[in-house]
């Protein structure tokens, strides 16, 4: 046997191990999401909301694709924790695997009540973020109590409040569907005079935009209607 040959031979036995070994890994994957499924499954029937968003987290990091249950699930433990930003990102993965009118009317009253917030403290330092009414809704006031707390905790907190009035460390500034605020609370900004909230609107593509969008160009905030 040639040398040519012996390295021809070689490399296919090579090749076919590391194939085994990627199916053998993509088995062993499968059937982890199987198990962290089925535990999802009995952890969401249990209404152990914490448990569910643990075990979703380690099912993103398998490398298998996300079933519409898994992502439903996700999306129900978000809500249920506060976090609505993680929800509606869920919801819209879910959608792309199977049509749903319940989750899209689920995403549309996302969109008709809540808007996109970054608040900040620099440097990162605990601070209170209120609101001028409390919603009555549960879901909502789930949303505002997750963003008290990373607040709180951490002076930061980046995702989706329900419309209203706020203040963040003294800041105030409110909330509207389909427009994004960033507030930054820090040393650099009250000395440069900064102290109303940037406002960042969103057009009919959802990008963004510093003006409003429609004919008269105005300061008011785009129509919700």
């Amino acid at each position: 046997m040639s040398s040519r040959t012996r390295a021809l031979l070689l490399s296919a036995c090579l090749v076919l191990a590391a194939a085994s070994g990627v199916a053998q890994a993509k088995d062993i994957d499968q059937a982890e999401h199987e198990r962290l499924s089925g535990e999802i499954e009995s952890l969401a029937g249990r209404g152990i909301w914490e448990g569910v968003e643990r075990k979703f987290r380690d099912l993103e990091r398998l490398e298998t694709d996300l079933t519409f249950d898994d992502l439903v699930h996700g999306a129900t433990a978000a809500r249920e924790l506060g976090d609505v930003s993680h929800c509606y990102d869920r919801l819209r993965r879910a959608l792309k695997v199977k049509a749903s009118r319940d989750l899209v009317d689920w995403m549309w009253d996302i969109d008709t009540h809540y808007g996109r917030v970054e608040l900040l403290t620099v440097p990162n330092r605990g601070t209170e973020l209120t609101v001028d009414k409390a919603p009555l809704d549960p879901n909502q006031r789930k949303a505002i109590e997750a963003a008290q707390e990373s607040a709180r905790r951490d002076g930061i907190f980046v995702g989706m409040l329900p419309a209203g009035t706020y203040s963040f460390s003294t800041q105030r500034f409110s909330v509207e569907p389909g427009v994004d605020v960033r507030i930054e609370v820090s040393p650099r900004v009250r000395r440069q005079g900064v102290v109303d909230p940037v406002i960042i609107y969103r057009d009919e593509l959802g990008n963004p935009t510093t003006r409003p969008p429609g004919p008269s160009g105005d300061d008011a905030p785009p129509s919700q209607d």
